[in-house]
């Protein structure tokens, strides 16, 4: 059932990367053609987010322990190696739009995009939009509350990459109409402002493979959720420990109970996987729960098994 929940998660990360490649070969596409840097900068910041995300993907407990990479001997190291090249391939392409735009600020006859372009603009803008509505609600939806947060935080800088984008055609769609020369400055720009967000975007990256987010406990209160949920289940009488962490967008829980000393190994493993089915069931972010189980010692309300069987001290259950 763990791996049911890291498969749920690994689809809406899947449909995200795959629908920002499909928008930014749209919108490269187009922009090359209308000879628009700022459009062709929108493009790769898209294509940035889709390889951020990629990147979270192979680093996360489900790519870990159920993906393609984990069944290889170095999977680890291989995940690794895919980071680095992903950081290092947005940082140079940042780099490289960077370098493109200053030459076409240099340039003494600059060139405005076409209304192709700005209609493409508004149009990736607005699938993009729904793009993210979509995995938003269904992260929410599917209790991935980290995950849409997480998502949120992507969407934010996308808009702004965009915005800028559009604002720099626009402007200089405007400088062309009403014969402005300095307004046509705008379109490459926009495309040095965009190349900004795109260098942090593999910056960022860099830091998330050198330095990864370790786990992190779990609120109290989020904690005690999982502790009321699990006293629920029959046969349980005590829970001894619980331990819940956070790594990424997945919570992995760690639990110790105390059952009646007189039930068989195989009837307190029962008890054990109802509370741990029940966690996986009622929390979707929780995709790992290592269940134990112990003898409750204590002489009420049951007795120990180390007593005596002419012991006076009755047990509740007969």
């Amino acid at each position: 059932m763990n791996s049911e929940r890291s498969r749920s998660l690994e689809t809406a990360a899947w449909s995200g990367i795959v629908g920002n490649l499909a928008l930014a070969v749209l919108k490269g596409t187009v922009g090359y053609a209308a000879n628009s840097k700022a459009l062709m900068g929108d493009a790769l910041h898209t294509a940035a987010d889709s390889a951020s995300r990629l990147q979270e993907l192979l680093f996360s407990k489900g790519a870990a322990e159920h993906g393609i990479l984990a069944r290889l001997r170095n999977g680890e190291k291989v995940r690794t190696v895919i980071s680095v090249v992903l950081a290092i391939l947005v940082l140079m392409s940042g780099l490289q739009l960077g370098i493109s735009a200053v030459r076409s600020l240099s340039s003494p006859d600059p060139q405005a995009p076409g209304l192709y372009a700005l209609i493409t603009a508004f149009t990736a803008l607005v699938l993009r939009e729904s793009l993210f509505q979509f995995q938003y609600r269904y992260s929410i939806k599917h209790g991935h509350k980290a995950e849409a947060d997480l998502y949120a935080n992507h969407e934010r800088y996308s808009l702004y990459a965009s915005l800028i984008a559009l604002i720099g055609m626009i402007g200089a769609m405007t400088g062309e109409a009403m014969e402005w020369p300095a307004l046509l400055y705008l379109d490459p720009t926009a495309a040095l402002l965009v190349a900004c967000l795109v260098l942090r975007k593999g910056y960022l990256m860099v830091l998330n493979t050198a330095y990864p987010a370790p786990a992190q406990p779990l609120r109290e209160e989020d904690s005690q959720r999982f502790m009321e949920t699990i006293q629920r289940v029959h046969g349980i009488v005590t829970v001894q420990h619980l331990h819940a962490q956070e790594a990424g967008h997945f919570i992995t829980v760690d639990v110790t109970i105390s059952v009646n000393p007189r039930i068989t190994v195989q009837e307190a493993q029962e008890i054990a996987d109802r509370a741990k089915n029940l966690l996986l069931a009622r929390f979707p972010q929780v995709t790992h729960v290592q269940m134990q189980f112990v003898s409750y010692q204590a002489g009420y309300p049951y007795k120990s098994n180390h007593e005596l069987p002419d012991n006076d001290v009755s047990s509740l259950l007969q």
